[in-house]
């Protein structure tokens, strides 16, 4: 008998975890059947990490009768069928829900931009902080869209949160390797009635393959782009202060454009100073659509509103994922 986590806590578990740490095995079916709440389990300290001041531990059961109260923990119930790989085992035999799972619970109460940007983390190449926020270095994906997409397929059409975790998945970009880039892709893979400035279609961190020439410049048979838009050949790239400084950093960003340039791939690059407020964004959307040859759209009081309450929202300091 253990416990299992999932919701908001779930989420922070996948997010947290770093590039060196082992992804748990997939769960037996009928282990979730034998968790429980119990106030004794979660002082016992075999979870990764409990309640803390502020933040409720989220703990799931698949029966109300073995629901309890216990201090702050917020306890869910369970009771539908669930596909296999729903959740996965922790040590003490405790369990986590899944990162399908956990999209799945999170789409019962959140927002389509909130759950956007859960899915571009989850599918991401980047760990966050406990507290729910930043980059604290790489990692691979714990979750691809296609796998999601799946197992949201095989839920009971009714199930509470399918449709609306489907709707998000449809603008979930994947493989974007920082928050500022997951951040990018909402504004420009969103369409405007979402507030975004698209859809563009968008491919994070797309291997491109370079001739001999640009081999020896960069040390490498290939680069990675940033945000590649492939219907119109063009590479969006973020330079970061971390990242894109100092001497060596300096050139190999520059010999880097240099390199796509030649191949006959566009580069626009984006800095923090350059799309910090909602007016530099507008500026630099502008840059792009004429680097891109597209017009210039006219947006609607709605659709400009929107775009202000996104930008509002992905910019607010305050903001935690879970």
């Amino acid at each position: 008998m253990g416990l299992c986590i999932g919701y908001e806590s779930s989420l922070r578990y996948w997010l947290t975890k770093t590039g060196d740490e082992v992804l748990p095995e997939i769960a037996t079916a009928g282990a979730f059947r034998q968790a429980e709440t119990a106030a004794a389990l979660v002082r016992e300290g075999t979870l990764p990490f409990g309640p803390e001041q502020g933040r409720t531990l989220h703990l799931v059961v698949s029966d109300p009768a073995l629901k309890h109260r216990v201090r702050d923990c917020r306890v869910h119930v369970c009771e539908g069928p669930l596909p296999d790989g729903s959740f996965c085992q922790l040590p003490g035999s405790n369990l986590v829900a899944s990162p399908a799972l956990t999209f799945l619970e999170l789409a019962q109460t959140h927002s389509l931009w909130e759950l956007v940007e859960i899915g571009n983390y989850l599918c991401s190449t980047f760990s966050t902080s406990d507290e729910g926020r930043g980059y604290t270095g790489k990692r691979a994906q714990v979750a691809v869209p296609e796998q999601l997409s799946r197992y949201l397929s095989e839920l009971p059409p009714y199930t509470r949160g399918v449709r609306r975790a489907q709707q998000a998945l449809e603008h979930v970009t994947e493989l974007t390797a920082s928050p500022k880039e997951s951040q990018l892709a909402m504004h420009y893979h969103l369409p405007v009635e979402l507030g975004g400035r698209g859809p563009f279609e968008i491919v994070a961190n797309q291997a491109i393959r370079i001739d001999e020439h640009g081999q020896r410049l960069l040390a490498s048979g290939h680069l990675v782009g940033d945000l590649f838009l492939p219907d119109f050949g063009c590479d969006l790239e973020f330079d970061s202060i971390e990242f894109h400084t100092g001497r060596f950093r300096l050139d190999h960003t520059q010999a880097r454009r240099n390199v796509l340039e030649a191949m006959g791939i566009k580069t626009v690059s984006a800095t923090e100073g350059q799309i910090n407020t909602i007016e530099k964004l507008d500026d630099f959307t502008w840059l792009l659509e004429e680097r891109l040859g597209i017009p210039h759209p006219a947006y609607s009081r709605e659709q400009r509103m929107a775009q202000i309450d996104l930008f509002d929202w992905l910019n607010d300091p305050q903001r935690t994922l879970f």
